[in-house]
């Protein structure tokens, strides 16, 4: 009767009061016209015949059932004429009855009815049929016979009594409006009926349940004025009170239940009156009061049936009043069990505890939940919150271990959200952006997700994209997270990040609106940021002018601010840019001036000697570029500002000078990206000295020590060059041939051609990559590599779109000598996907035949099975098919090609019309898979739900999908397709539309999306 109670704080209780007050009346005694009939005996010549009745009938009314029972069927077969015979019948049936023989019983007394028709047990007959159905939850069954009493006994005592039972027949059936009317029958039609009381508290008991609780406490009112002395009585005035705490009108219940309280004498209903006014009180607030009223209850009541849903409610009370160690004292009373109550009680401990500060307690009473019932209802929370405790301690390996677990183990947790958010924030706190992304991203698709969560998981989504540098579509979150929260405490961070999103994306426009946006915030505290964002934009944008404005209003604004250095760097680059080297040199020496020791002051110097070159002041250009190598020897500036030294002597043509400068950038900064560059430059400077031979033994320091420079190509050119201008053509050919071909022998030319082929065939330049391994196959004949080779040309040639000629390789691959298994395998698979694809059913047999033999007892073995069937589906031999797909079940049953086999057979099914096989396949896949055969086949069960026009169970099926299989798009996608088409039959436009706009939101499902739209457009435009 508290069922609604107790879920208000996540229990559920299941019993029912009435039911409970009722079952003394399940037995329905057999009326005293019984007996009437051993009291006219037969005549004496019928002595046996009388005295095997009353043997019989004496074993009955002592109890033993089974031995009356073989009298009674003795009787029934020597005396088939007696007068007796309707009772021994009767009786016969009534002890099958007793024994709990329901099949039998019922058998027997229709039997009674079929021979008996008018015997004046035909009531009784009719009314026991009835309770047998019931025993054998046969309930239209019952329905039926108690009708009879009623339509062919009318008068009869029972008919009162049959009419409250078809009332409860109903209510099993749930059709309480039918419940309802014949309880009303049995109450108004039968003034002599002795369940009349029943009748009218079940009338409102039923609306009650129904939610009516102004009718529900009418009828319990009229109960309690007609019927003052029924035991029934007691618990109305408290149901009275509890329809207006189920109504909400919690000071009502309080009013009724104080006034009904006194003339309350059943303990129990005293003990559920006074817990619903605990209650009544707690839904106002008055935990106070809630509380008082409890620890009432648990004084007077100790032995209550309530009385651990009190303390559970005791619990609830003082958390509310945040005494959180006297909550977890009373959580503990209840925590020992291993009932839900318990197992709630242990959990709500937990967190007192953690409330209390009592951390290590707290983290126990969670281990303890999720051990002692790892399925309990809060098994699922107390990981999660065990998750949360350490990751508040810092302690995240163990925080993310246990916000995985539940997340694997708890499919369906109503904290599903909140544990992939925070397995997110562990994953942030490790820089795993990518694996916190996804994270952040599953707590937003959760349907349930708290706006919290959503708000909090939103924008770290965005974070973890700027983080992952994918500024685009970092900028496209922090944007949409603008746009759905615009107002939220984080929304002008989110301006900051999606400006810095839009600048590195090099959306310089976009970055400079959203920058200004910040800058001109009144409240933002990135006010500074952001100025220097507009200044960084519009460089950017290569709006000089602009940016000098920019960046001299924030050396104005914040001028000890955190970017005053970098801001008068970036305007001396300003004016460097725009060529006004006098300025920006003033702006350089300001610089130097007033940050000589700042971290990155070298780069003033830099940029001072640099505008000192531009000017032509070689002589003052020199002088700074030594500064920074002298003062700042660590600098990374510093191989730079030896290079320009050899570069001033070289623009000089001081070509010897210049090497001397260059050849300390080689001995100085060996390691530094200058030191090639400065390799090239000694070339360059031998070359024009003609120097030739010096100049190549330049270039190829650059080949042998940095092979892979950008300065190679160019290396490669100067070495022409100077072989050419030395008549050395054959030499330059030579040295642009390369390695692999002046080493056609050796081991690694070998490696290095096929992993050239390798390298092409990842940057999808296919044919190119085939032209590589054709080349290896004639360079490397012999190669034990041969058959890895050939299936990788073949490969190539499938991408590059000659696919039946790839699929000719990949057979040629398959037989090559000396190929492993792998390969073998691989390739006669790839060979007969292509003949199916392009519909060479024939060559697809002939591959897949040899592919039965020589991989019979491979692992590739179930593959190739189901690709035979499905070789036979695209080539429209269903019976081979069906035949096929049965065999690699039979064959392969806990493979997962035995499933998606399965979905073949679904399919074909589906085909032939055959919905209920076609159903029952489907749903064996999708309840025992979690991966995108299950989807498949989740997607097919509502698919054949919408062929056969069962259009609410398709929308059921079709539903299913987002919460069992959330993460396959193409078949959720298609499921809101589906579901949509579902809801359209059924009329539910409003749910038809939710369904095809959440199908819109996978994009890359473009013809799902495509067709979503369409319906959406044509049915707004209705």
């Amino acid at each position: 009767m508290f069922g609604i109670v107790s879920c208000i704080r996540g229990r559920t209780s299941k019993w029912r009061i009435h039911w409970i007050l009722l079952v003394l009346l399940a037995f329905v005694s057999l009326p005293t016209r019984l007996s009437i009939a051993q009291e006219n005996p037969t005549p004496s010549s019928k002595i046996a015949e009388e005295q095997d009745y009353a043997f019989a009938y004496g074993l009955y009314k002592d109890g033993l059932f089974q031995l009356a029972n073989e009298q009674f069927e003795r009787f029934t077969q020597r005396y088939p004429r007696s007068i007796k015979l309707p009772d021994a019948a009767f009786l016969k049936a009534e002890c099958q009855f007793q024994l709990e023989q329901y099949e039998a019983a019922a058998s027997e007394f229709s039997a009674f009815l079929l021979h008996f028709p008018s015997s004046n047990l035909a009531d009784n007959a009719y009314f026991r049929l009835g309770d047998t159905y019931l025993k054998l939850k046969k309930t239209q069954e019952a329905i039926s016979a108690f009708r009879a009493v009623l339509e062919k006994h009318g008068e009869s005592k029972l008919a009162g009594e049959a009419a409250y039972w078809i009332g409860e027949a109903y209510v099993k059936l749930e059709d309480n409006g039918n419940a309802i009317k014949y309880y009303t029958l049995s109450y108004e039609n039968f003034p002599a009926n002795r369940l009349r009381d029943y009748a009218l508290y079940s009338v409102a008991w039923t609306h009650q349940k129904e939610g009516e609780y102004a009718k529900a406490a009418e009828w319990y009112r009229r109960l309690l004025k007609e019927f003052p002395q029924s035991g029934l009585t007691a618990s109305s005035k408290v149901r009275i009170g509890e329809c207006y705490y189920y109504s909400k009108d919690y000071m009502r219940a309080i009013e009724e239940l104080t006034a009904a309280r006194p003339t309350i004498d059943s303990a129990e209903q005293q003990g559920e009156a006074d817990y619903l006014l605990g209650e009544s009180y707690y839904h106002l607030d008055q935990f106070d009061k809630a509380r008082v009223q409890y620890e009432a209850f648990l004084a007077n009541f100790p032995d209550h049936k309530l009385t651990n849903e009190v303390t559970y409610a005791l619990g609830w009370a003082l958390l509310k009043q945040k005494q959180f160690a006297g909550a977890a004292r009373v959580f503990a009373r209840l925590s020992h069990g291993m009932d839900a109550l318990s197992h709630a009680a242990l959990y709500r401990k937990g967190v007192a505890e953690k409330l209390a500060g009592n951390r290590g307690e707290a983290l126990r009473s969670f281990t303890q939940v999720y051990t002692d019932r790892p399925r309990g209802e809060y098994a699922d929370n107390a990981l999660y919150d065990a998750g949360l405790l350490h990751f508040e301690e810092s302690k995240l390996s163990e925080a993310k271990g246990f916000f995985e677990r539940m997340l694997s183990d708890y499919p369906t947790s109503d904290v599903r959200a909140e544990a992939y958010q925070m397995l997110g924030e562990c994953l942030l706190s490790e820089s795993n952006f990518e694996a916190a992304r996804s994270a952040f991203a599953q707590a937003l698709a959760q349907a349930q997700a708290p706006f919290e969560v959503k708000v909090t998981s939103a924008y770290q989504v965005a974070w973890c994209l700027l983080k992952l540098d994918r500024f685009k579509d970092a900028a496209e979150h922090f944007s949409r997270f603008l746009a759905e929260y615009p107002g939220h405490p984080r929304s002008d961070e989110a301006t900051y990040w999606l400006a810095e999103s839009d600048y590195r994306a090099g959306d310089y426009r976009s970055s400079l609106k959203h920058y200004k946006a910040v800058a001109e915030s009144a409240r933002d505290l990135r006010r500074e940021e952001g100025m220097y964002g507009i200044g960084w934009s519009y460089y950017k944008l290569n709006d000089l002018s602009s940016a000098i404005e920019a960046f001299e209003r924030l050396i104005v604004a914040f001028p000890a601010g955190k970017f005053s250095f970098d801001a008068r760097l970036r305007l001396g680059d300003c004016y460097f840019q725009q060529k006004d080297y006098a300025k920006a040199a003033g702006v350089y020496r300001t610089v130097v001036r007033l940050f000589s020791r700042q971290e990155g002051a070298e780069y003033a110097y830099y940029q001072l000697a640099q505008t000192y070159f531009r000017s032509g002041d070689s002589e003052q250009a020199s002088q700074y570029f030594s500064s920074v190598i002298s003062a700042f020897p660590r600098s990374s500036l510093a191989d730079d500002a030896q290079y320009a030294l050899g570069w001033l002597q070289f623009q000089k043509k001081e070509y010897l000078a210049a090497i001397r400068e260059f050849q300390l950038v080689v001995s100085n900064y060996p390691e530094s990206e200058m030191a090639p560059r400065a390799f090239h430059s000694i070339g360059d400077a031998y070359y024009n000295l003609q120097q030739y031979a010096a100049a190549e033994k330049s270039y190829r320091e650059i080949i042998r020590r940095y092979p892979k420079s950008s300065f190679a190509f160019d290396a490669i050119a100067g070495i022409q060059y100077c072989l050419t201008a030395q008549g050395k053509t054959e030499e330059a050919l030579a040295a642009i041939d390369g390695y692999v071909r002046d080493n056609p022998e050796s081991a690694l030319g070998e490696q290095l051609s096929l992993k050239k082929g390798e390298l092409l065939f990842t940057q999808k330049r296919f044919d190119e990559a085939a032209q590589a391994y054709r080349w290896f196959l004639r360079q490397y004949p012999q190669s034990n590599q041969r058959a890895s080779a050939m299936y990788w040309l073949a490969k190539s040639m499938a991408e590059s779109g000659k696919t039946l000629d790839a699929a000719d390789v990949f057979e040629q691959a398959a037989s090559a000598r000396n190929a492993p298994a792998s390969i073998v395998s691989s390739s006669l698979l790839e060979a007969a996907r292509i003949y199916r694809s392009e519909k060479k059913y024939d060559r697809a047999f002939t591959v897949l035949s040899r592919a039965e033999r020589e991989l019979a007892k491979t692992e590739s073995a179930p593959e190739v099975a189901l690709l035979k069937g499905l070789v036979f589906f695209d080539n429209g031999a269903i019976d081979e098919a069906k035949s096929q797909f049965e065999y690699v079940v039979t064959s392969y049953g806990s493979a997962v090609q035995a499933d998606k086999a399965r979905v073949g057979l679904v399919k074909i099914s589906l085909q032939m019309k055959d919905y209920a096989s076609a159903q029952s396949r489907a749903q064996v896949v999708a309840t025992s898979r979690v991966d995108e055969v299950g989807a498949e086949a989740q997607y097919l069960s509502g698919a054949i739900y919408l062929e056969s026009k069962e259009w609410q169970s398709a929308a059921t099926a079709f539903l299913r999908l987002r919460y069992v299989f959330p993460s396959y798009d193409p078949w959720l996608a298609k499921a809101y397709l589906g579901m949509g088409q579902a809801y359209e039959e059924l009329k539910n436009l409003q749910k038809a539309k939710e369904a095809y706009r959440s199908a819109l939101k996978f994009e890359r499902e473009e013809e799902v999306v495509a067709e979503a739209s369409s319906r959406l457009r044509r049915l707004e435009g209705r």
